[in-house]
């Protein structure tokens, strides 16, 4: 299928174009891009165009900022570059992008700092191509964000909005799915409460799927995986779903891959929550839970500096706003 047709269809467009958007400023770029194999670079781009890109991108699973987030901000800087890069890399489409280049060494601290180690790319004919087809497929395939096109551009558009949920709104879209993955447990013979469920995502998202990608864990994974697949490894290396499970923790919750944390069903992900939960047996079980209780499962969910983001005390106001909302 041609660019033309690609972006004509009613799906591609869902995703390319926030509903309160003109896309006339977009469309234009496009125009130029097609008439002379323009290379639109992140220079050279409108926010308008760059924003379709970007929801693009997000779409296909591709960070955007280069603090690792997944933004629709209009800004071709270095984060988006880098999830250029990265697609060219994934679909063959650049000579010059190396998975050295794009796996550089670093650290949590220093992942930003040394992002321009990645060259700068270009939007071109071939590449934009590649991806409008990569969206295509996978609608057509059903292998997308959410597991669902309407529910996918939901949070695109909710991205790109900076709009999330509050509790009450995240109890009426998951408190169903919070229930039924708390029996679920409950028949394995683990007890857990779903508003400890519904607490950590409205702490991790807020109730919209924002994937963050560590650069740090990317490097790190494929010193010790140069062979492997770059793409499932990237994958890995991001939180990933309602719950930002890190996607190296696929085998935790039951997925097959690390790209499934992506694509499953918002159901799925709940149970994700859940089971990746477990080992927290003794507190999750609990109505009525200490303060001590708050400090586990912050520690074990959000790691040993959980107290600096005061991550203990968000959980413990989320659980309690959660159970009042529920009783």
């Amino acid at each position: 299928m041609d660019i033309v047709s690609l972006v004509n269809d009613p799906r591609i467009q869902q995703i390319l174009t926030h509903p309160a958007d003109e896309d006339g400023i977009w469309r234009s770029a496009l125009k130029r891009l097609l008439a002379s194999d323009i290379r639109l670079t992140r220079k050279s781009a409108g926010e308008s165009a760059i924003k379709a890109l970007q929801r693009l991108m997000i779409f296909l699973g591709y960070s955007t900022a280069a603090s690792g987030a997944f933004l629709i901000d209009g800004d071709f800087g270095r984060g988006t570059n880098r999830g250029v890069a990265q697609f060219k890399y994934d679909y063959q489409l650049g000579g010059k992008i190396s998975r050295a280049a794009l796996c550089y060494p670093c650290q949590w601290n220093s992942a930003g700092r040394l992002i321009d180690t990645i060259p700068e790319t270009t939007m071109d004919q071939a590449t934009l191509q590649a991806m409008l087809l990569a969206a295509y497929q996978r609608c057509e395939h059903n292998q997308v964000m959410s597991g669902d096109i309407d529910l996918a551009t939901f949070h695109l558009n909710a991205l790109h909005e900076n709009r999330f949920l509050d509790c009450r709104a995240i109890l009426d879209r998951y408190g169903d799915a919070a229930v039924a993955a708390s029996r679920a447990q409950q028949q394995e013979g683990i007890d857990i409460r779903p508003e400890w469920v519904l607490s950590i995502i409205r702490q991790e998202t807020a109730g919209i799927i924002r994937p963050r990608f560590e650069q740090h864990y990317l490097s790190r994974l494929n010193s010790l995986h140069p062979d492997s697949n770059l793409e499932e490894l990237r994958m890995q290396s991001m939180s990933l779903g309602l719950g930002q499970i890190m996607g190296c923790n696929y085998r935790a919750v039951g997925a097959p891959d690390a790209r499934t944390l992506f694509t499953a069903p918002v159901d799925e992900q709940v149970a994700y929550v859940a089971r990746f939960l477990k080992p927290r047996h003794a507190e999750i079980q609990k109505q009525n839970p200490a303060e001590a209780d708050f400090h586990r499962v912050a520690r074990f969910y959000n790691g040993p500096k959980y107290a600096a983001h005061h991550y203990h005390e968000r959980l413990a106001r989320w659980f309690r706003e959660f159970r009042l909302l529920m009783s």
